[in-house]
């Protein structure tokens, strides 16, 4: 039940009201006369005057719970008037609205999908040289015995003496040695001690040997020479 205090005079068939009488009635008569024209709401309420004064109303901090029941954390909470609803009927009743903020809980990983854990320097260091990258191989040197002669006499025109006396080395000890090859050895050194003393020493010589190895020992237009 319901008390409303009434503004203007309203008779019915069983009842008589005057205005300022307080009556009481049921919960859906006094939400339909309570409209601030013939009647208003005085339940909780005091009268000062002849107006109705709204009680005092203390808000504590809202509780809110996720899908699985567990309270959340509620950081800030606020509430603040606001009109009512479009659906509902303006009959002069006070409407607030709570604002809330919560801390979302962050989601457990899987057993089977743990984070990542990051990588510490100090077990870098310590890292068995086994289990780090292996270094690429080196090149293969270049072996005269799986070329040409003309391959072979085209790659010691590129190469210092150091590796033109290796290849030279390795032809000559051949089961039989190709003479078109060895028979040109002193020239074929000269030349090479050439390109030493114009290229800056052996190492310019030995990284365009290792050039050549690496291009499969093959050369786009090789050098014809007439011995």
């Amino acid at each position: 039940m319901r008390r409303i205090r009434v503004l203007e005079a309203i008779a019915g068939a069983d009842f008589s009201w005057a205005p300022g009488d307080v009556v009481e009635v049921s919960e859906e008569a006094a939400t339909s006369w309570a409209d601030g024209h013939r009647a208003v709401l005085v339940d909780g309420g005091q009268e000062q005057d002849g107006v109705q004064q709204p009680s005092t109303v203390h808000h504590q901090v809202p509780v809110v719970f996720g899908e699985d029941g567990a309270p959340l954390q509620v950081l800030a909470s606020t509430v603040e008037e606001t009109g009512p609803p479009d659906a509902a009927e303006d009959n002069g009743q006070k409407w607030v609205r709570w604002s809330v903020t919560i801390r979302l809980p962050v989601p457990a990983a899987p057993d089977d999908e743990q984070p990542p854990r990051p990588e510490d320097p100090a077990d870098l260091e310590n890292e068995d040289p086994d289990q780090e990258a292996e270094a690429p191989a080196p090149p293969t040197p270049f072996d005269p015995r799986e070329h040409t002669n003309r391959e072979v006499l085209a790659y010691l025109d590129t190469v210092g003496e150091q590796e033109a006396l290796r290849v030279l080395d390795i032809e000559a000890d051949q089961d039989t040695p190709r003479a078109g090859i060895c028979k040109n050895r002193d020239q074929v050194l000269a030349d090479a001690r050439a390109r030493d003393a114009a290229t800056g020493g052996s190492q310019a010589g030995a990284e365009k040997a290792a050039d050549y190895s690496r291009g499969g020992g093959g050369e786009p237009s090789p050098e014809t020479r007439a011995w």
